[in-house]
């Protein structure tokens, strides 16, 4: 059956990894949110998360290996692996007024290139908070960073940061956001602090003025939407409140009490 699998899996271009597997190493900085990655690697398991799929029940083009291989859509959409032909990766996470924002509005960082606001003003940061990279294998330690962080809200991500079609940086889509390095093999964690900043690669381009005719008329961005993704109810809540569990503090034990002091 496994084989059937596998060769049905590569006649549409997918790709099978094995789920004990992956993610294949740790990419786990020091200031990534959450609990140890041995202590719980699968994160989203119980959660109230939402995965969006396409017509006729079926994953994302990007994401249909990872739906055949990891077992459920859910823990496809927040892990992957992603295909997206070695293009890297963009996400957003926007508000849901269905779905508490927690940490989300502290650090919102991107407006959007049909807002006027957004092309008058690269600074402009209201719509949502936007994060990517040029490796895929970055994808789950990003989603996982912000699901502790509890950056919460709906999620939409695309292939294609800086190269392919609708590309992050070409300016068509978002006026700014941030990037996630890789963090190799080789590496020692210990000296990782945060992938997520000092990178020099985060995109501070604006909107670029070629896309001007549909900005202008306010229209909807124009993505192709076969090489996005949502997940709606993103994000950790903690207390039962469904977004996945984290494993408790432990609680520090009591002071011991002073003997009381002689009277004189």
């Amino acid at each position: 059956m496994a084989k059937f699998i596998s060769a049905a899996a590569a006649s549409f271009g997918v790709l099978l990894v094995n789920a004990e597997e992956f993610p294949p190493y740790s990419q786990q900085c020091r200031d990534d949110a959450g609990p140890p990655f041995s202590d719980l690697p699968r994160f989203s398991a119980g959660s109230a998360a939402i995965p969006i799929l396409k017509a006729g029940g079926e994953c994302a083009q990007p994401l249909r290996g990872a739906c055949a291989s990891r077992g459920d859509a859910k823990t496809a959409y927040l892990e992957g692996p992603l295909q997206c032909n070695g293009n890297g990766w963009h996400c957003r996470i926007l508000v849901d007024d269905n779905w508490p924002p927690q940490n989300l509005i502290s650090d919102l960082n991107f407006g959007y290139c049909n807002l006027t606001e957004a092309i008058e003003d690269p600074g402009y940061d209201r719509s949502g908070h936007c994060h990517g990279s040029d490796d895929e294998s970055t994808y789950y330690w990003w989603v996982r960073d912000h699901w502790y962080r509890q950056y919460n809200g709906r999620l939409r991500c695309c292939c294609n940061w800086g190269k392919g079609a609708d590309a992050l940086t070409s300016g068509r889509i978002v006026n700014g956001c941030d990037f996630r390095r890789t963090v190799t093999q080789n590496e020692n964690l210990d000296n990782c602090r945060d992938a997520n900043e000092g990178t020099g690669m985060n995109y501070n381009g604006g909107c670029s003025a070629g896309f001007t005719k549909f900005q202008e008329k306010n229209g909807p961005i124009p993505e192709n939407d076969r090489q996005c993704w949502e997940v709606h109810q993103f994000g950790f809540v903690g207390g039962g409140g469904g977004g996945g569990d984290s494993p408790d503090e432990p609680e520090s034990p009591d002071e011991p009490e002073s003997p009381d002091e002689p009277e004189s």
